[in-house]
Formats: C-alpha cells, sequence, structure tokens
C-alpha cells in the first residue's frame, strides 16, 4: 500500500426559510458543514440561490432538496 490516504468529501447541510413576502427568494437559517465549504459564504442571512450556485461552480453535487414549504433543506457532496 503506497500511504496515500483517500480525502472524505465534504458535506453541506442547509437549512432555509421563504420569507412570505417575497417567496422567491428563500434565506440561510444555518449550515453545517463538514469539511469545507471554501470558497462559499454560508452565513446566516445569505440567498440560498447564490449559495447554491457557488457550491455547484465548486464541484459541490446536490444530493437532496426538501422543500416543507416555509422552510427546506438541501445537502450539497464534494468527491474529489
Amino acid at each position: 500500500m503506497s500511504g496515500i490516504t483517500p480525502r472524505r468529501p465534504d458535506v453541506v447541510t442547509i437549512l432555509w426559510q421563504r420569507n412570505l413576502l417575497t417567496p422567491l427568494t428563500p434565506r440561510i437559517v444555518e449550515a453545517t458543514v463538514i469539511g469545507s465549504a471554501k470558497p462559499c459564504d454560508l452565513s446566516a442571512g445569505q440567498s440560498l440561490i447564490t449559495a447554491s450556485i457557488c457550491l455547484l461552480s465548486n464541484r459541490f453535487v446536490l444530493v437532496s432538496n426538501t422543500d416543507l414549504g416555509i422552510f427546506g433543506i438541501s445537502k450539497f457532496v464534494r468527491l474529489f
């Protein structure tokens, strides 16, 4: 064996919320990151759409998206 340890995947879970006055612009309530989400800004209050575009542009894949009406959960994974 060569001694090279494979890198673990980066996992991002985002809890988001819609504002009833602007339902097409969901915002991040909380984001949990295992590994790294660099260079994306996943701060509370940020646009979910902007964060999703950043993650997808940086080799993340959307693996699940659950829409619960006002709230939702999105999970992204980046494999190396």
